[in-house]
């Protein structure tokens, strides 16, 4: 199975858990231990810290590595913190860069119209996956922005076993909504959303170097789906959100 992890983080942080690696060549070290070929990342001081600041650390830190898929940690621009959203999608594309990451709560900021609308429809216009947190926003957020653009893709990151009576209604409304199945263990989770809504709607993460990926990677092997959707599910539909299939 071609695993491609949709959430992955490098960088110092500036709470380590005991034992936790913060170097591209340690995560590459545990792609090969848990078997898996590709990892989406963000780096850690564009979180913790300043997102330009971590977008120039991660274009230096995963030079050369193919396996390693950039991730910038972006916000709205009307601070000047950022370049306007289509200055920023152009540097994004001349570096590479084909998904963005959110952390509006974090960094103080909303999500509605009035402050990153324009941010996310110059994102819907060229197609770039948005991926945020499930505690970085909430269920009414998540769909006004599916609704406002409906052409962006949007992946919600550690949904858990409680969202269902939430998330089901949204994934009727929206075609452009996705999540990630990292900690998504409800009993059969995984092979009833895939039944009613298919299996491109779910990515794999492990939230690497936080937690680990085996637990996510069993969900998915042990789910009583079929061995195409188990690819999809593993790394298919990332590629595809990326362009790349």
């Amino acid at each position: 199975m071609d695993f491609f992890d949709c959430n992955c983080m490098t960088g110092r942080s500036g709470q380590p858990l005991p034992g936790q690696f913060h170097t591209a060549d340690d995560l590459e070290r545990e792609l090969d231990r848990c078997g898996m070929a590709r990892a989406l990342v963000f780096h850690a001081l564009a979180k913790e810290l300043d997102p330009a600041l971590g977008n120039e650390a991660l274009t230096r830190d995963l030079a050369g590595r193919e396996r390693l898929a950039p991730c910038w940690v972006v916000m709205p621009s009307h601070t000047g913190e950022m370049p306007p959203p289509d200055e920023l999608c152009d540097r994004m594309m001349d570096a590479g860069v084909r998904a963005v990451r959110l952390f509006p709560q974090m960094h103080s900021y909303s999500l509605s119209e009035w402050s990153s609308g324009e941010l996310l429809a110059a994102f819907e216009a060229r197609r770039i996956p948005v991926f945020v947190d499930h505690d970085q926003t909430n269920w009414d957020e998540v769909d006004r922005i599916c609704a406002a653009h409906p052409g962006l893709p949007l992946v919600l990151l550690r949904p858990n076993y409680r969202v269902h009576r939430s998330l089901y209604p949204l994934f009727e409304h929206h075609a452009n909504l996705h999540i990630e199945i990292g900690i998504y263990v409800a009993h059969n989770a995984i092979a009833d959303c895939a039944q009613r809504f298919g299996a491109e709607r779910m990515l794999y993460g492990s939230a690497l170097p936080h937690y680990t990926p085996g637990g996510p990677i069993a969900n998915i092997m042990y789910s009583e789906i079929s061995e195409s959707e188990k690819a999809l599910i593993a790394g298919g539909n990332l590629r595809r959100l990326l362009g790349e299939a």
